[in-house]
């Protein structure tokens, strides 16, 4: 039992996480707002799509990064559980600790398809998933424990799920200086991106509710009640508007604003599965095959729509001559499968020590919903192309038995 309940909480935070636009954000801890030039600009900041007068292009299948990660369960928590055969009291306990009212779980990734800019226009196409949720406390208390407290309460701010697959096809422009600025202000620069957008599936958490009562004079109550919404194939749309400014040769600064009237319209295939279980004024001598109800439909419905909320994006860059540090701040206007209402600072900072070899390190702080993250990365560089790979690693300085998710992140384009 406590291996399922085990496994069961581990998949959840490791089983399929935010899903990064790009895979060499992961270098970064996702401080790669005004790192990203060519391509990847379409998906960070269009402002920068030129690359200094080179073209680049962004090979099919060859950059991809995917992670996993939850709040609450690392690596050495699980060999610890597994390994015993019983659960003493101190070892449920020290559980719960760890999970601290809700597990939240998040899981995601990134995978190129083409892309090529040709002086300040680029055209991409790329595939994303994200997936995130959370398990109530309580959960785990029945599963160790049983039912011992007289009411359980369930809502769908603890325990709830959502899931969101889609690919792109993004044309951008950047390099656009704005009219009219003064002379005394260093020049802003300007782009946009538009991207089509081909939703694969989606699935959300529409209602969920359920509570246990014991009572000693009406015996027990239980109420489960879940509705969840899918979509199949469908079409949308989004943009992206972004600027930067070099404030000094060394220093610059913007502004990114994504997700702009995004959203897709799922009309392929759209349901709605209900589950239903209860059961009313039941006493352990009275127990019967009937003692419960319990009811399970899905059905079609009409298309619907999944809104893309907006995402404000600050940064900041300070270059050297071998190396550079920046700061990221991240905010979405609503908590969804892609998106955190929930601010997040990342740091980040590389370093040339050759010619042809870089180093890189991210931090991202940790806040209610996410935890710490910190980035490793070294890419290699020769005349027509790039080269990297980089590990990520949650809640933990380094990767290994503390660590609560892992990402990975790699990356290679050419340029002439």
């Amino acid at each position: 039992m406590k291996k399922l309940l085990l496994l069961l909480c581990l998949c959840l935070g490791l089983g399929s996480l935010l899903a990064m636009p790009s895979a060499k954000s992961i270098f970064y801890a996702d401080s790669y707002m005004l790192r990203a030039q060519g391509v990847e600009a379409n998906y960070w900041n269009p402002a920068k799509l030129s690359k200094d007068g080179r073209t680049d292009v962004w090979l099919p299948l060859v950059n991809f990064a995917i992670y996993a990660a939850n709040t609450s369960l690392d690596l050495e928590t699980y060999n610890f559980f597994v390994s015993r055969d019983t659960l003493f009291a101190a070892d449920k306990i020290r559980l719960l600790d760890k999970v601290d009212g809700r597990l939240r779980f998040d899981s995601g990734g990134s995978l190129s398809i083409f892309g090529i800019t040709m002086d300040n226009v680029a055209i991409s196409a790329s595939a994303k998933y994200f997936l995130k949720g959370a398990l109530a406390e309580d959960y785990l208390k029945i599963l160790l424990y049983g039912n011992t407290e007289d009411t359980y309460k369930f809502m769908e701010s603890d325990t709830n799920f959502s899931a969101l697959a889609y690919s792109d096809v993004t044309y951008g422009m950047g390099g656009l200086t704005l009219p009219f600025i003064p002379e005394s202000i260093p020049a802003i620069k300007a782009g946009f991106a538009a991207s089509l957008l081909t939703g694969i599936h989606s699935i959300n958490t529409q209602e969920y509710n359920g509570y246990i009562i014991n009572d000693s004079d009406d015996g027990m109550s239980v109420l489960q009640e879940i509705k969840l919404r899918r979509g199949i194939g469908g079409v949308g749309l989004k943009g992206m508007l972004g600027v930067y400014s070099e404030i000094t040769p060394e220093l610059e600064a913007g502004i990114t604003l994504d997700n702009i009237a995004g959203f897709i319209r799922w009309s392929l295939k759209s349901q709605l599965d209900s589950y239903h279980f209860s059961a009313d004024s039941v006493f352990v001598a009275n127990i019967d095959e009937d003692f419960y109800l319990q009811e399970t439909e899905s059905r079609n419905i009409k298309p619907f729509t999944t809104t893309l909320p907006p995402e404000l994006r600050l940064a900041a860059l300070y270059k050297h001559k071998y190396a550079a540090v920046s700061a990221d701040w991240v905010h979405g206007f609503k908590e969804t499968a892609s998106t955190s209402a929930i601010g997040t600072l990342s740091l980040g900072a590389s370093f040339l020590p050759y010619k042809a070899v870089g180093l890189s390190w991210g931090i991202s702080l940790p806040n209610s919903h996410k935890p710490l993250k910190v980035s490793y990365g070294i890419e290699f560089k020769t005349r027509f192309s790039d080269f990297g790979l980089a590990v990520q690693s949650y809640d933990s300085v380094f990767p290994g038995y503390k660590s609560k998710g892992v990402s990975l992140g790699l990356f290679m384009s050419s340029g002439y």
